[in-house]
């Protein structure tokens, strides 16, 4: 699967399921997640609690990203 690019704001359920089969596998960390996509450990946790019972469809609920705190500006 393919990651989706850097600063992704927009997940979709193929977006998430890329991220959390690049974590189970690898191929990210989840401090590499959290940097790349501005994501929290917790959303991650997650999302891979929610592929777990239920795949992509599980995937597909909406939710707003909880979005780190950057010690740039912000």
């Amino acid at each position: 699967m393919k990651l989706p690019p850097r600063g992704t704001e927009r997940w979709t359920a193929a977006n998430k399921a890329a991220v959390v089969d690049a974590l189970r596998n690898g191929t990210l960390s989840v401090a590499e997640a959290c940097e790349r996509y501005l994501l929290t450990e917790e959303e991650l946790a997650d999302w891979q609690a929610a592929f777990a019972q239920g795949g992509v469809a599980k995937l597909q609920l909406k939710s707003r990203p909880r979005r780190r705190e950057t010690s740039a500006g912000g």
